[in-house]
């Protein structure tokens, strides 16, 4: 009599124990998805020791099971208001999100107003001068967000 007590209040306490889990997870959930701007990946791009602002252009994120996923609308390029950074030709692109991806795509475009992005398989700057745009396509197990940024290669009087 006395084991049968004991095992029905441990069951329920275990019970209870998986219920306040679940919905601690899913209220964690649904506040992440309220304030996604601190829930997403961040991002970290440098080319040599320059740091160019980059510029987050839309994202589709699942923030969790039960909830539906939020969608940012897509800007484009030349929507995003891109400040440009000063850089000289052939510098390594090196770029660091704060959570691994599944798949990084870096897509470039010569000039602010161009649309016609080319896939880049080596990361560095173009050897040519000019005006040129980056568009990051990152792909993550619970979305995607895409990212833009600009930068002026300049062969000399980088600081003037």
């Amino acid at each position: 009599m006395q084991f049968k007590r004991k095992l029905k209040r441990y069951l329920s306490a275990f019970i209870m124990l998986v219920l306040s889990a679940y919905t601690t997870i899913f209220i964690k959930n649904y506040v992440d998805s309220m304030n996604p701007e601190k829930t997403l990946p961040g991002i970290s791009v440098s080319i040599g020791y320059t740091q160019p602002a980059v510029v987050r252009a839309g994202y589709t994120w699942k923030f969790g099971p039960g909830i539906e996923p939020k969608l940012s609308p897509y800007v484009s390029s030349v929507d995003a208001g891109l400040m440009v950074t000063d850089c000289f030709p052939g510098e390594i692109i090196v770029v660091n999100f704060t959570h691994t991806p599944e798949l990084v795509t870096l897509y470039e475009a010569q000039g602010l107003a161009n649309e016609e992005f080319r896939q880049m398989y080596a990361l560095t700057t173009p050897s040519e001068e000019g005006v040129y745009v980056y568009k990051i396509d990152a792909q993550f197990e619970q979305g995607d967000i895409l990212y833009y940024f600009a930068v002026e290669v300049k062969k000399d009087n980088i600081m003037q």
